[in-house]
């Protein structure tokens, strides 16, 4: 490493206990997603106004605000992003810049606060808003899943800042609400004009660059049975029924094993920096109206994985869509009833996807990065969905997936994120700052 290098990174080894502090104190903000996209969490906007504090303290020029959900959704309906019935009163965009010397390139540091509500408190050892820091470990909903990541680009920028290291291009800072429902915070981010050179989501990698991830798709499977009394023997008199739509799901779940069992050796589906192949995954099912009765309906909802070269001409999903439709067509044509009663997918949420190319000069530069800070430069692939397509999308910044902890963590209860991880994840964001921007020493 160079002299400054190997000031940054001891910086950051010194700093430590100020990470664990920055994440402690962003995770007892309990800025829970709600169902209803319409509500605000209760933290949400304390979150963002704490965040734009420690920004402004750094000279950045800060930019919160409350998007207009319903323009956006008129102004991007069918494309990435575009959810309709969103609102942002009391859940803020928090948007900062610094300005570099002038002559260096730009570099955005993007990620989200809305975590998902914590689930049944019985789960958890401790309060997950209280953070706990044990055994090398810091404990809390949003400790991985991404306030972990948040922390370590806000830290990486102030202990640059704190030695003297002067970016030559600008460093652009955005959190984004609404991540865990759809993304529509990051249209709006993307909308209001914020990109750069390239840019780092933080989104939990285990500190290995990610520069792809999954697209989703959310489908609710509705399946008509006719209810009969599950106790007698069925009486078809009027050729009515009944039906009972919990064996006919039983069909329909078998009909998506028979697919993801395709999907496992479909070149289509499948990425080298994946460790799986696209899947459906059922997520929910919901069937029967009282318990001494056939079910007279279900409903099936599924998770769909989709890759950035199976998008639409729109940028998203109708290709798998028309897939899965079409399976699921055939499914009902092996089945009398479901003949002439076939099953209907309301798809609920399309959530694009993005691929950066490994050769991008600041793929390279970030690989140097973390090889200084002692990490795996080896890319892979992110298996969940991030908001990384927008701003590389429609935002024209190359942006990937980085940041501290294991993925498998996010939404479980106790949550936890290795101290070490903050710290290694903290000095190389500040590495490529330095190294892609530019930079200078007092």
């Amino acid at each position: 490493m160079s002299p400054i290098e190997e000031t940054i990174a001891k910086a950051v080894e010194q700093r430590a206990d100020r990470i664990v502090e920055t994440l402690c104190d962003i995770v007892r903000f309990p800025s829970i997603v709600k169902s209803d996209p319409r509500e605000a969490g209760p933290g949400e906007r304390d979150c963002q106004l704490y965040l734009q504090k420690r920004l402004e303290a750094l000279g950045f020029t800060t930019d919160l605000w409350e998007p207009d959900g319903p323009a956006l959704y008129a102004k991007y309906e069918g494309r990435p992003g575009a959810n309709k019935g969103r609102t942002f009163v009391g859940r803020p965009n928090l948007a900062g810049v610094l300005k570099g010397k002038g002559e260096g390139r730009s570099i955005m540091l993007t990620g989200h606060v809305d975590v998902v509500p914590p689930g049944a408190s019985e789960h958890w050892t401790s309060d997950p808003f209280a953070p706990v820091v044990s055994e090398g470990f810091v404990r809390g909903r949003g400790t991985v899943d991404m306030k972990g990541g948040v922390a370590c680009m806000l830290m990486a920028i102030e202990i640059l800042k704190e030695i003297g290291v002067t970016p030559a291009g600008d460093v652009v800072f955005t959190t984004v609400v609404d991540e865990e429902i759809g993304g529509m915070g990051s249209l709006a981010m993307v909308d209001r004009g914020y990109r750069a050179d390239a840019g780092i989501m933080t989104e939990p990698t285990a500190n290995r660059i990610a520069p792809l991830c999954h697209g989703i798709l959310w489908g609710r499977i509705i399946v008509d049975g006719i209810g009969g009394h599950a106790e007698l023997t069925p009486n078809y008199w009027d050729g009515s029924g009944p039906v009972d739509a919990i064996q006919l799901c039983r069909q329909v779940l078998d009909g998506i094993d028979i697919l993801n069992r395709r999907w496992q050796t479909d070149p289509v589906k499948n990425h080298a920096l994946m460790d799986l192949p696209n899947q459906i995954i059922v997520t929910q099912i919901k069937a029967g109206e009282h318990p001494s009765s056939t079910a007279g309906r279900g409903e099936i909802v599924i998770d769909v994985q989709y890759l950035p070269h199976e998008k639409d001409e729109f940028g998203l999903g109708g290709n798998v869509k028309r897939e899965v439709e079409a399976h699921l067509a055939a499914v009902c044509q092996a089945d009398p009833y479901l003949r002439k009663h076939p099953i209907r997918v309301d798809w609920i949420l399309d959530a694009d996807c993005a691929e950066v190319s490994a050769e991008h000069p600041f793929v390279t530069v970030f690989q140097s990065a973390t090889s200084k800070a002692g990490l795996d430069p080896r890319l892979s692939g992110f298996g969940a969905h991030s908001d990384i397509g927008l701003p590389t999308g429609l935002g024209r910044t190359p942006t990937v997936n980085f940041g501290p902890g294991d993925p498998a963590q996010s939404h479980q209860p106790n949550e936890r994120v290795a101290v070490r991880d903050l710290v290694d994840c903290t000095k190389a964001v500040a590495l490529t700052i330095e190294s892609w921007c530019g930079a200078s020493k007092r």
